[in-house]
């Protein structure tokens, strides 16, 4: 059964460190540093495509735009993070690479099909990776939850419709993690079950 208790808490070690590397960088940079700075690390398309500035589009996921923001998405990664770290078919060099290719897929889609000009940051990306995984892990083991599931999938795709979110690493982070999701633990258990 899929229950996050204390003690998978406890096992979601790098959920917790990158938690604990998002809320620092948050009061270090939004709290601390001149925006100026805070704006070399945050995804703006100009920067990246004409200055090669590559880096941003890692750098933007350990950066949010105010304390709601931040909140919101620890939240998320806590919930996912946790869920998906703490299953054994999931290997933790898979859980950092389901994270971070998530939320670059997500982030060169921004820079792909938004302005120029625009301005992304967040780790949302990542995150929706992280809920397409733990979708699919419900899809392929817990059937009867499939319902609720794919309602809180759909009530996160409409909400990332609202103004100021940045669908796009939404939308394509989500399905980096679905692909994922289907790699390391939907093949997996097909290959563990025929072998």
């Amino acid at each position: 059964m899929m229950i996050l208790d204390i003690e998978n808490l406890k096992n979601a070690r790098i959920t917790l460190t990158l938690i604990f590397i998002n809320v620092l960088i948050f009061f270090l940079f939004n709290l601390g540093a001149p925006v100026d700075i805070f704006l070399i690390f945050v995804q703006i398309n100009r920067n990246v495509i004409e200055n090669y500035q590559i880096w941003r589009l890692f750098t933007s996921m350990f950066f949010h735009a105010d304390p709601i923001h931040l909140f919101s998405n620890m939240i998320a990664l806590l919930l996912f993070g946790a869920t998906v770290e703490t299953n054994t078919l999931i290997s933790k060099v898979q859980y950092l690479i389901i994270y971070f290719v998530s939320g670059l897929i997500g982030n060169i889609f921004s820079l792909l099909l938004l302005p120029l000009d625009a301005i992304s940051l967040g780790a949302s990306g990542a995150i929706f990776g992280l809920l397409g995984v733990a979708f699919v892990m419900i899809a392929t083991d817990y059937q009867p939850l499939l319902f609720f599931a794919l309602f809180y999938l759909i009530f996160f795709i409409v909400y990332s419709f609202t103004p100021g979110i940045n669908y796009w690493a939404h939308l394509f982070g989500l399905t980096g993690g679905i692909l994922f999701g289907y790699l390391f633990y939907t093949r997996k258990k097909k290959i563990r079950f025929i072998s």
